[in-house]
């Protein structure tokens, strides 16, 4: 009788973890909420658990999100969720279901930020559908539902599963000489850009500001001095240097600018209160996906560039990234690799943005989804 009970208990472990590695290893799910279909891509199986991206999924569910001190705060119509940040390679659990996917980025479980906000759930295998609803708000029954499935899927098919995700060029510490050469490079290629321009250049180099910005490329803040000890010297002294660039920005070319990025990246100088200060100005913090270290090279070193770029971006899209920022300088040796660089991403089917005010991605090292 105990050898049945183990044989039994051996098979159904078995069939368990073959059905979950079957979950995990599925190419594609898909999730809707009440009667549609949520363009939602980055989605992950881990040990049978459906988990997306928090800044995404909280948007379609109206959920506010906040960061502080360490964690996370999910609120919706009254009710409030406070979750602890976990550490780097930590993984998910009952008692924490968050966890960070390799770009970096906070991936949540559906199932639990759905049963927390009262959402039901109901999965449809043959089509590997997830669909939230709400039995307080009207939609259609299960069975309709799958005709709505059925004509999404399809129009997902006749779509060439080898889209790319779309990559921002960002240039830090001009305008200056290098900026005109790089800016050359992006028209011959017609390729949009973002620059992070210094507050004290532009003031020395106003034309090249307006040539960028007339092109239609975006510019944001890089501050106004690119030194450490005037820029994080105080909350009050960071603001200025951020504040200052934009400002300067808008008055030189006539478009305002709410993007800066910081010198350094922000993380581990961007303090809690500095933090708050760009948020009360109403500014969006960039730090990046790919770290080209261009600065670190000379002109003929610039192959190291474009390689490192190459295996940036690979990682990023393995990890599931779909806007992938990639951090480059206006200096000499980057006006040699940019070419190389930008016929290597349309070689391999890339998409280029500029930076889209009214579509903000996401992308700071302190997490936080205000920024």
């Amino acid at each position: 009788m105990k050898k049945l009970v183990i044989i039994a208990i051996i098979l159904i472990s078995f069939i368990l973890g073959v059905n979950e590695a079957a979950a995990e290893g599925e190419a594609k799910r898909y999730i809707g909420l009440h009667d549609k279909m949520l363009p939602i891509e980055n989605i992950h199986v881990i040990s049978g658990d459906t988990k997306v991206l928090l800044d995404e999924i909280s948007k379609h569910l109206y959920i506010t999100v906040t960061e502080e001190k360490g964690t996370i705060k999910l609120t919706k119509h009254g009710k409030e969720i406070t979750l602890r940040i976990p550490a780097e390679q930590e993984a998910s659990s009952s008692e924490n279901p968050l966890i960070f996917n390799e770009s970096g980025k906070l991936l949540i479980s559906l199932k639990y930020l759905t049963n927390q906000f009262e959402f039901k759930l109901e999965y449809f295998p043959e089509y590997r559908t997830l669909r939230i609803y709400r039995d307080t708000y009207p939609h259609k029954s299960h069975v309709e539902y799958k005709e709505i499935i059925k004509e999404y899927v399809k129009q997902q098919q006749r779509t060439p599963v080898t889209k790319k995700p779309t990559v921002y060029l960002t240039f830090d510490d001009g305008p200056n000489q290098f900026t005109l050469i790089n800016h050359a490079t992006l028209e011959k290629y017609k390729v949009p850009a973002t620059f992070f321009f210094l507050g004290n250049h532009m003031k020395q180099n106003e034309s090249i500001v307006n040539t960028v910005s007339k092109s239609g490329h975006y510019i944001g803040s890089h501050s106004m001095t690119h030194d450490k000890t005037l820029v994080y010297n105080s909350t009050e002294s960071f603001i200025a240097e951020m504040a200052g660039g934009a400002e300067l920005v808008e008055q030189l070319t006539g478009k305002s600018s709410n993007l800066v990025r910081v010198p350094y990246g922000s993380k581990p100088l961007v303090t809690p209160g500095m933090q708050k200060s760009l948020i009360a100005r109403g500014l969006k913090l960039w730090d990046w996906d790919v770290d080209s270290n261009d600065w670190r090279y000379t002109d003929k070193q610039a192959g190291q560039i474009v390689k490192n770029v190459q295996d940036g971006v690979t990682k990023a899209v393995k990890s599931g990234d779909k806007d992938i920022i990639i951090l480059l300088h206006d200096r000499s040796q980057t006006t040699i690799a940019l070419p190389r660089i930008i016929e290597w991403l349309q070689k391999e089917g890339y998409n280029f943005k500029t930076y889209e005010p009214d579509n903000h991605i996401i992308q700071n090292f302190l997490r936080d989804p205000l920024l």
